[in-house]
């Protein structure tokens, strides 16, 4: 990897072909072309790659350049995936 060593990665086969498989890869650092550059480095160009969960968030079907707002419960998700204490409601 150019930008050095990072966490150990974890692999899954999900089908297995001679011209064209399909890997699940858990990362846990988001470095530019990482994927790329771990395949590439045991054979293995990538033709497509698809972003399917950012930590706790699971993407869905959210199309190519789309963006939502994540609901309370994803937020909630998010904050106590990176250590922070969940956001007080406003109580009036």
């Amino acid at each position: 990897m150019r930008d050095g060593r990072t966490a150990p990665a974890e692999v899954e086969i999900v089908r297995a072909a001679p011209d064209r498989s399909l890997l699940r890869l858990t990362i846990h650092e988001g470095r530019k072309h990482q994927v790329k550059w771990m395949c590439l480095a045991v054979g293995l160009p990538v033709k497509r790659l698809r972003r399917i969960q950012i930590g706790p968030l699971t993407l869905g079907r959210l199309p190519k350049g789309a963006v939502r707002e994540l609901t309370p419960q994803e937020v909630a998700q998010l904050r106590q995936a990176v250590g922070l204490p969940p956001l007080q409601e406003n109580r009036r």
